[in-house]
C-alpha cells in the first residue's frame, strides 16, 4: 500500500513469499525495492516460479526489475518503460519456452489471465506518481504473453494494490472493522494527506496487514511488513512501526 503524507510518501508491503505448488510459505521476503533516492518498485500476485529441479526461482520479477534499474536510471518516459517492457517480455518467454507443457503455470482467469502487476512511485518537488504494468498470460503450447503499456497515475489518496480488494471486501461483509480509529480516517471520502502523518501511515498499514492476515487467511498476506518513505527533501529511508527512520 501507498500512502501520501505530510511530507511525502509511505509505502509498505507485507513480506510473505508463498510457494502455492505445496502451500508452503516464508514471513521474511523484502517486497519494496528501492529504485533510486526518490523511487521504489514493487510487484504483486504471481511474482515468480521455482526450478523443480534446482529449487530455485526460474523467473523472478523482482530479480529481473532489480537488475534493470541497476543499469538503467530512473527516467519515467516512454522509452523507458518500453525497454523494461521488452526485457520482462524476453526474460518470461526465455523462462516459458523452456518449460514442459504439463509443467506450466496455469491461467489465473478468475483475475482475467493476470500474472502479476508491476508497480513503480516515485515522488518529486511537488507531485507523487505511480507507474503501473501488468503482465497477463495464458496457458498454452505456445504460452500467450501480453505486458500491457503503463499506467500513469498521481497518488492523492491511499493506495491499496495486491489484495486491497478482499480487504474491501472484507470491509463490506463486516463494517465494523472499517469503522477502527487508525482505518477510519483512511476513507478517501474525507483524507487529506496534509493532515496525515509518516506515523499515521505506519499504523493504518500496520493494522491493515494484521487484519488481512487474522481475517483473510486465504490471501496469503503476513502481518509482518516493511516500510519506507520517501520524503520530498530527504528522499528514501526505512521505518520501524513507530514510523521512526532506522538503517537496514
Amino acid at each position: 500500500m501507498a500512502v501520501p503524507v505530510n511530507n511525502g510518501l509511505v509505502v509498505c508491503s507485507d513480506k510473505r513469499l508463498l510457494n502455492e505448488t505445496t502451500g508452503s510459505f516464508r514471513d521474511d521476503f523484502v517486497k519494496l525495492h528501492k529504485v533510486s533516492d526518490r523511487s521504489v518498485f514493487v510487484a504483486t500476485h504471481t511474482t515468480g516460479f521455482l526450478n523443480k529441479t534446482t529449487g530455485k526461482m526460474g523467473f523472478d520479477i523482482f530479480d529481473v526489475t532489480q537488475n534493470f534499474v541497476a543499469r538503467n536510471a530512473f527516467l519515467p518516459k516512454r522509452e523507458y518503460w518500453t525497454a523494461l517492457r521488452n526485457e520482462i517480455q524476453a526474460k518470461l518467454s526465455s523462462y516459458l519456452s523452456s518449460q514442459k507443457f504439463q509443467d506450466l503455470p496455469e491461467t489465473d482467469a478468475a483475475n482475467n489471465r493476470l500474472l502479476f502487476n508491476l508497480v513503480f512511485f516515485s515522488v518529486d518537488e511537488s507531485s507523487i506518481r505511480s507507474y503501473s504494468i501488468s503482465v497477463f498470460y495464458e496457458k498454452a503450447l505456445r504460452p500467450v504473453i501480453n505486458v500491457a503499456d503503463v499506467v500513469t497515475e498521481t497518488v492523492r489518496t491511499p493506495k491499496l494494490i495486491g489484495k486491497g480488494k478482499d480487504v474491501m471486501m472484507l470491509f463490506a461483509r463486516d463494517p465494523s472493522l472499517g469503522r477502527d480509529p487508525t482505518i477510519l480516517k483512511f476513507d478517501q471520502s474525507n483524507f487529506s494527506s496534509a493532515k496525515t502523518s509518516v506515523s499515521d501511515a505506519v499504523s493504518f498499514a500496520s493494522r491493515l496487514f494484521k487484519l488481512t492476515s487474522s481475517e483473510l487467511p486465504q490471501a496469503a498476506v503476513s502481518a509482518a511488513h516493511d516500510c519506507a518513505l520517501i520524503s520530498y527533501r530527504e528522499g528514501f529511508v526505512w521505518l520501524n512501526d513507530s514510523g521512526e527512520t532506522v538503517t537496514k
